[in-house]
């Protein structure tokens, strides 16, 4: 019996890049520059977030899915909480690192 992941990789992966599609397109076209909120829309953090959110909400059982929604929760931090600005620098390198260590301990062989 074939496993149904791979189908399922390819929706969550799809619908992922048509939002970030739209994003980027949004950007160009200048309408995010509109918005008042100072967010930027078109970088990792945001790929991130989306990538988690649409992963959980396809595939909610995937390792994967939530450690795309925990890092892109954790890059956001400082969107979230001003104070967490004077460590931002650490953001990234510790989200590369938690992903690394999740991926290690969700594999089987």
């Amino acid at each position: 019996m074939a496993s149904t992941g791979g189908k399922n990789d390819k929706l969550s992966f799809g619908i992922t890049l048509v939002i970030f599609g739209l994003l980027f397109l949004l950007d160009k076209v200048g309408f995010l520059a509109q918005i008042p909120i100072r967010y930027d829309f078109i970088s990792v953090s945001c790929f991130f977030l989306v990538a988690g959110i649409v992963f959980v909400c396809t595939q909610p059982k995937s390792t994967m899915s939530w450690v795309f929604l925990a890092v892109g929760i954790f890059l956001n931090f400082n969107h979230l909480f001003g104070w967490l600005n004077q460590y931002s620098k650490f953001f990234i390198p510790v989200a590369v690192i938690i992903a690394g260590i999740a991926l290690i301990f969700s594999y089987k062989r």
